[in-house]
């Protein structure tokens, strides 16, 4: 079998890559880099440089493939935060995901794309679910997210066979993410001083893989797949990481609201002048919107069981170590 990962330098994306090695693909991988970077290096895939909103990129990457893997969807930054700006987002989205739908149905292949937590049903309630619906519209990201997600499920339903898998907070090797966006090297060399009060859910980076190739095997196709692991507090993951990693944690505890409002107030006062802000709000406000899961019906199907999230934690630290993040 032939498959194609758009995004395979990405965190999900390689973890991908690497699990359909192991089983036997021939892979195709393509990202923006010229070359192929360190997280892709010594693994038998063919790269492909290249942008995908390039006229006829798609075409020619997903010819002779057998399966398509879309981990590169895009990802919106908060500034502009104005109602045109998120609504050229949303149009790039649409257009982006159609391009791709038309090249998967040309090619008679399948698709599989990786898409989020945070277009599951919300189930909570009252004032915490006034939360979430503020901090929904504060960040174009969460209805890219929909609106990529609804036309695949389209799709799907329509016919095409098409994989949906929605991870919770994904942690493990082969993240080369700039340094600034990646917690656990930050949080070992001290630049992470509060920890925030909140409970979320964590998955290893290769069960999210294998939970996506085996949905694809096993023909699970039209419905969003949740794929979860551990359900624990950012304060004990902290302090987790720092045991493991030799170091004191943080000693200050803060609300995970007051940490979204500050990051985003930030962002925008630093967008003004030019200056990228030392935390892009996005990520306190996913963690926000993150909450403890057990895992569902169809990952139990899949056989996709936690691996300890000891090990877990481990195998992160010593990756961000090895390419000199702490």
């Amino acid at each position: 079998m032939k498959a194609l990962v758009l995004g395979a330098s990405g965190h999900i994306g390689n973890a991908v890559t690497r699990e359909l090695i192991a089983r036997g693909y021939e892979v195709v991988a393509t990202g923006r880099r010229p070359v192929p970077p360190v997280n892709l290096n010594g693994l038998a895939v063919r790269y492909i440089s290249g942008d995908i909103d390039t006229p006829g990129y798609l075409d020619r990457s997903v010819e002779g493939q057998d399966v398509v893997i879309d981990a590169a969807a895009p990802y919106p930054s908060l500034m502009p935060p104005t109602a045109e700006g998120a609504a050229d987002a949303l149009d790039h989205a649409r257009l982006r995901t159609q391009m791709l739908l038309d090249a998967v149905r040309r090619q008679h292949a399948r698709l599989a794309y990786v898409s989020s937590f945070t277009t599951l049903p919300d189930l909570s309630g009252g004032f915490e679910r006034t939360q979430r619906q503020w901090i929904r519209r504060l960040h174009p990201y969460f209805a890219v997210k929909q609106v990529i997600e609804t036309e695949i499920l389209a799709a799907a339903r329509a016919g095409l066979p098409a994989v949906v898998v929605n991870p919770t907070l994904c942690i493990g090797p082969w993240d080369i993410k700039a340094r600034e966006l990646c917690f656990v090297p930050r949080l070992l060399c001290a630049e992470v001083p509060v920890a925030v009060t909140h409970l979320i859910n964590v998955i290893d980076v290769r069960d999210t893989a294998a939970g996506l190739v085996a949905a694809l095997e096993a023909e699970h196709y039209g419905e969003p797949i949740p794929l979860t692991g551990h359900n624990l507090s950012v304060e004990a993951l902290y302090t987790w990481l720092c045991e493991i990693g030799g170091v004191a944690p943080p000693r200050l505890v803060a609300p995970i609201s007051l940490a979204v409002i500050a990051t985003y107030l930030s962002e925008i006062a630093l967008a003004t002048l030019g200056l990228r802000p030392p935390l892009p709000a996005l990520a306190p406000m996913l963690t926000m919107l993150l909450d403890s899961f057990d895992p569902g019906r169809v990952q139990a199907e899949l056989g996709i069981t936690p691996r300890p999230l000891s090990a877990t934690l481990a195998d992160a630290i010593e990756w961000y170590r090895l390419i000199g993040y702490c």
